[in-house]
């Protein structure tokens, strides 16, 4: 018997209403997608943004990571800025999203510091009224930032290098953040450990990376500007127990000091007071302008000085890297200079002041600093707050 065709009217009626409902749905339920992707996404750029912001405020903590995490001032300050940039990372067509996380803490395993933040928020849904469930959908998100001594400078690296014994106790000549260093060539007064020039035409003044020329006016403008090519501590220092498996490690890595080496730096005949190069500290003083000097170790840190060689080809292996501001020099009885405000303000060592008054002394006056730097993603040897610490921070986005 035939179906009459009205039917088959309202069968195809049927099937067309049930199609149209299957693409209703399946339509709000793309929509969904798409909303919830575009949340995540967003809500993920806060979550990085906000971790990020508060390791760059705890970059400016010195000290260990407890003594940073324990800092209530400064854990505030770091949870206000992740605050602010995860506002501040919101697309104006998205609703704004909450914090659900803010943790700092330690890992002592990776020697870092850790920030931990979340967020969520919240988009309409199209689907979940047409599946009888909520018309909001929540989406969450978390990122993790760290904060670590940094093992590499890529920016602000002078060419003079400091001796290990002058910067700790019981050799350091210091008054609160502000350091004098005293430097070989008609001076006395640097600690016994501190290498004086095996020959002449070494000051302790380094070539960069870059060059090994060894030119005053090369000097000069490197003094100035820093070296152009970046300076990290030598690797392998984390399992040297002792002064003299440090002394070995650092001796080891640097038989030389080739031209394009980062760890290993050359000597230059450049004295503290030839040519202009005075005028370059001065710049760095007026100026407040950051410093990396690189460190080379001598006993009590190591069990023997560890540069080696003579004048322009003695080597400096680099033990750690120390940010600071110039604040003064008394280069022998030719360039004196200082200044007591702005960064350098409660500067007690005054250059027009010779302390044993022989005229003859060589001082750099620095004020220690917290310095951030970017540009490696090699793991930190170094814990915040050791005795390798030089002020040198590393924040970065780890998950």
């Amino acid at each position: 018997m035939r179906r009459r065709p009205r039917d088959e009217q309202g069968a195809t009626l049927v099937l067309v209403a049930l199609l149209a409902t299957i693409l209703l749905v399946l339509s709000g339920f793309t929509i969904d997608l798409g909303q919830a992707y575009m949340s995540k996404r967003n809500l993920q750029k806060a979550a990085d943004a906000g971790a990020l912001a508060a390791a760059q405020v705890l970059t400016q903590y010195p000290g260990t990571c407890n003594n940073v995490i324990s800092n209530s001032a400064a854990i505030t300050r770091a949870h206000a800025a992740a605050d602010e940039y995860r506002r501040l990372n919101r697309e104006t067509y998205l609703p704004a999203s909450a914090e659900t996380e803010f943790r700092v803490r330690c890992d002592p395993a990776l020697r870092v510091l850790v920030v931990e933040y979340g967020v969520e928020g919240t988009t309409s849904s199209s689907f979940g009224p047409l599946a009888g469930s909520g018309n909001t959908i929540r989406t969450d998100r978390r990122a993790e930032a760290t904060v670590d001594v940094a093992p590499i400078a890529t920016q602000n690296v002078r060419p003079l290098a400091l001796c290990s014994a002058a910067l700790a106790p019981p050799y350091v000549d210091q008054t609160g953040d502000f350091i004098r260093i005293f430097y070989p060539e008609n001076g006395t007064r640097s600690p016994a450990q501190c290498p004086k020039p095996r020959s002449a035409g070494n000051w302790w003044t380094l070539d960069c990376p870059e060059e090994r020329g060894g030119a005053t006016t090369v000097l000069e403008t490197q003094i100035k500007n820093g070296c152009s090519e970046p300076v990290s501590v030598i690797p392998g220092q984390a399992d040297a127990s002792t002064p003299g498996t440090l002394t070995v490690v650092l001796e080891d890595a640097c038989p030389s000091a080739p031209v394009g080496s980062e760890t290993c730096m050359s000597g230059d005949p450049g004295s503290l007071d030839s040519g202009h190069i005075a005028e370059s500290w001065k710049y760095l003083v007026d100026n407040s302008t950051e410093s990396i000097f690189p460190v080379f170790c001598v006993s009590p840190q190591c069990s023997d000085d560890t540069s080696s060689g003579t004048g322009t080809n003695t080597v400096f292996p680099v033990y750690k890297l120390v940010s600071a501001v110039v604040c003064g020099y008394h280069f022998s009885d030719r360039e004196k200079y200082h200044r007591t405000t702005g960064a350098c303000a409660g500067n007690p060592y005054l250059a027009a002041a010779d302390p044993d008054g022989s005229n003859a002394n060589n001082y750099l006056v620095i004020k220690l600093t917290q310095a951030r730097t970017s540009g490696s993603n090699s793991e930190s040897e170094c814990a915040l707050g050791a005795g390798c610490d030089g002020g040198l921070r590393r924040s970065r986005l780890t998950s």
